[in-house]
């Protein structure tokens, strides 16, 4: 049997199934006995085969389509990420796969590469343990599909542990309601006590002034309602918006618009992808846990802050 060992390798393949089938010796003996680093020892004894992976480098794409780009801005508004975290995240919604580079470029073409903390910027202590705030936004889009109505993506975001909710909807059959029923149902369903909610103005994108109102005054009156706290955000950069809306008059013109289908095609697709970022994907913010596996582990230290116990 041909095999094909990369020029630099220090082991055959008899050698790595030694390693890997002598688990009772240590790693000095192992290396002593083959005449390898104890480095190289770990590195098979970790593997389930003893065969050198593919030896063509990976390409990783370091440009961004334009609509990659604009999905990427709103993950990043949306979420508040740092870079790390908003390459996960890019990945796990919309599976754009780039390199972390090309999306530190991104993000500094639009202006947002430093955005300020919101725990600067609010003027309460959002580390308070007897509850937590929520982060909401309204983004109002247009479908990226021919002849396709424009749509209205409706965000929240805990930020304690960053757990994420989202809903979308037509712009035609949203109204301020929605906007309310949205917010007030993950308020009352949430574990942690929710204490307010910080927001922004609607970011329109590619769409026109239709004349429908605001939800800033119901937000505020929810709040009162509920005696909750709140704060409207305005730390988005006027050129960022122009950026997008340049980025969607391009795709409005490219002959490609109807072959980039929307990446939900439902309010069910989207609440499994959501549901697949708080219960599955480590991040860095949480020191590599996951937003439910950070709340869990508050529980334990904060149960008088939860209204129910997190499931």
């Amino acid at each position: 049997m041909k095999i094909h060992l990369h020029k630099n390798a220090t082991t055959t393949p008899a050698q790595r199934a030694y390693i890997q089938n002598n688990p009772h010796l240590s790693v000095a003996a192992l290396a002593k006995k083959t005449g390898v680093s104890k480095t190289t020892i770990r590195r098979w004894q970790s593997r389930m085969d003893v065969y050198d992976r593919p030896h063509t480098p990976k390409r990783i794409k370091t440009a961004l389509a334009p609509i990659e780009e604009i999905k990427i801005i709103i993950c990043r508004i949306a979420f508040r990420a740092g870079l790390d975290d908003l390459h996960l995240i890019a990945e796990s919604f919309f599976k754009i796969n780039c390199s972390r580079a090309s999306l530190n470029r991104c993000l500094k073409r639009y202006q947002i590469s430093r955005m300020p903390k919101l725990g600067k910027s609010v003027p309460f202590d959002l580390k308070d343990h007897t509850g937590t705030y929520f982060y909401y936004n309204c983004f109002h889009l247009p479908s990226f599909q021919a002849d396709a109505p424009p749509v209205v993506l409706q965000t929240l975001l805990d930020c304690s542990f960053r757990t994420f909710h989202a809903q979308f909807s037509t712009m035609a059959h949203t109204f301020i309601s929605d906007h309310i029923q949205f917010i007030s149902n993950h308020i009352q369903g949430f574990p942690l006590k929710v204490l307010g909610i910080i927001y922004h103005d609607p970011v329109r994108i590619g769409t026109e002034d239709t004349g429908m109102k605001n939800p800033d005054a119901a937000i505020e009156q929810l709040c009162r309602t509920l005696g909750l706290s709140f704060f409207q955000m305005d730390d988005l950069h006027a050129d960022t918006i122009t950026e997008l809306n340049l980025r969607v008059n391009k795709i409005g013109n490219s002959p490609d618009l109807t072959k980039d289908p929307p990446p939900w095609e439902t309010n069910e697709a989207l609440a499994k992808q959501t549901h697949h970022y708080n219960i599955e994907l480590p991040l860095g913010f949480l020191k590599q846990q996951t937003p439910y596996q950070a709340m869990k582990a508050h529980y334990t230290h904060f149960p008088n802050s939860f209204k129910h116990k997190p499931m």
